[in-house]
């Protein structure tokens, strides 16, 4: 008998996956939906307005909850690991859904000022922090293996479902009652929702993965990428397409408003948005496995310049294909940054890189909206804001020319790169 025969001997039973586990796919896509990543970042665009004229807070200032939100969750990955690994998947979810829901009551009761905000902001990203896309994933692992791409594909395409719908539903909400109660309907919401969710995960055999890793090894590769000139420049490529990007998903409704859009219109157009990041995810997954995954990315981006610069110049006459290009940009970002992880340094020390690379692109997704937001504050329009935005995803594509071909000496230790990509895939988080 073969190798690979005996390998298949040893494998486990893995026809009918999804006939078997469709239902956890659903939940874990609907989870990531409601979660953290996802139903709060893609709508807090929608209260700069209110909160501008309650309190005459500048944009950048209403910005501010954005960058202390991710921040702190970037620091957070690491424990949420840990409470999951002890505690399964049910608790821990059931847990951050309950505080996520409190944080939105408490963002509505007591907001006053910009310090009241970043504060309850920041215990929000601590309290939902076990809602992210890490819990889901890591069960969708367990049980897939033939078809695990296409099931984690689906579940993180739950973020672009919150971005599709949240906008026009927490506009609605705002309109009818206002900022404050938008958040306690947001509450509500999330409570209704992570109840359905907790209920159906417990009747669900849970299955809990282990991963060995070497630990030699991975410390061994860790050491070799820090000191690699393409560790530094996938960090910079991203960080600066993340300055890019991060920005206009927050204002996005507000330059809509600006350039002549109603508040409907405008939710309506941004929740376009959400259809192309899940066709960005998707797409751009099927693409890197067949071409040079940094000339995906450049092409990704001029695609997206093209649609800053035209939003620029043209105004609403081109806000639709604006919106597709962004969310589309959105979308392939987050698959980026595990392929090229994975591809270029292999699987042994993935986490440690992974999780560096992702805390810069959290850092600069939370910067991104500051930034943009200043220089609307300064300008008194947001054309240098798109200006600015183009700016740095041209930097970032500098960046992605710049990295080399794929070395195969840092292919994954008795790992195919596809399996590889599986791997970066996992632990991708949804924006």
């Amino acid at each position: 008998m073969s190798n690979q025969e005996n390998q298949n001997a040893g494998a486990p039973n893995t026809d009918g996956e999804f006939s078997r586990h469709w239902l956890l796919v659903l939940v874990c896509a609907i989870g990531i939906g409601v979660g953290v990543s996802a139903l709060p970042f893609y709508t807090q665009g929608l209260f700069i307005e209110a909160w501008i004229a309650d309190f005459g807070w500048t944009r950048a200032q209403a910005s501010f909850g954005i960058l202390g939100s991710t921040i702190t969750f970037a620091a957070v990955p690491p424990f949420v690991g840990t409470f999951v690994d002890r505690y399964g998947l049910v608790k821990p979810v059931m847990v951050s859904l309950l505080g996520l829901s409190l944080a939105y009551v408490l963002l509505g009761l007591f907001v006053q000022s910009i310090v009241t905000f970043v504060m309850l902001a920041m215990l929000q990203a601590i309290l939902g922090s076990a809602s992210s896309p890490l819990a889901y994933t890591r069960a969708i692992n367990s049980v897939f293996i033939k078809q695990r791409g296409l099931a984690l594909g689906i579940v993180l395409s739950g973020a672009g479902i919150a971005a599709t719908f949240g906008p026009a539903l927490v506009s609605g909400a705002i309109q009818e009652f206002g900022w404050r109660g938008a958040y306690f309907a947001m509450a509500l919401f999330t409570l209704v929702v992570g109840g359905i969710i907790v209920v159906v995960l417990s009747g669900l055999n849970e299955i809990k993965s282990a991963v060995n890793i070497d630990t030699e090894a991975a410390s061994e590769d860790f050491k070799k990428a820090k000191a690699s000139h393409t560790y530094w420049t996938i960090m910079a490529a991203i960080f600066c397409l993340s300055l890019g990007l991060g920005g206009l998903m927050i204002h996005f409704v507000p330059i809509l408003l600006e350039v002549g859009f109603t508040t409907n219109d405008a939710a309506k157009i941004a929740g376009i948005i959400g259809i192309a990041v899940v066709l960005g995810r998707l797409l751009v997954g099927f693409a890197v496995d067949r071409i040079f995954a940094p000339r995906v990315a450049i092409a990704t981006l001029v695609a997206c310049i093209c649609g800053v610069l035209a939003l620029a110049l043209f105004g609403s006459t081109v806000a639709v294909p604006a919106a597709f290009v962004i969310g589309f940009s959105v979308g392939a970002e987050v698959d980026l940054i595990g392929y090229l992880v994975a591809r270029y340094f292999g699987i042994p020390a993935y986490g440690q890189i992974y999780g560096r690379q992702y805390s810069a692109f959290l850092i600069a997704t939370g910067l991104s909206p500051v930034i943009l937001g200043a220089v609307r504050d300064i300008t008194g329009s947001y054309t240098g804001s798109l200006y600015t935005a183009a700016a740095f995803m041209v930097l970032s594509a500098v960046m992605f020319a710049k990295l080399p071909k794929f070395n195969q000496s840092w292919s994954p230790r008795g790992c195919h790169y596809r399996t590889a990509f599986l791997l970066a895939l996992s632990s991708s988080a949804p924006f």
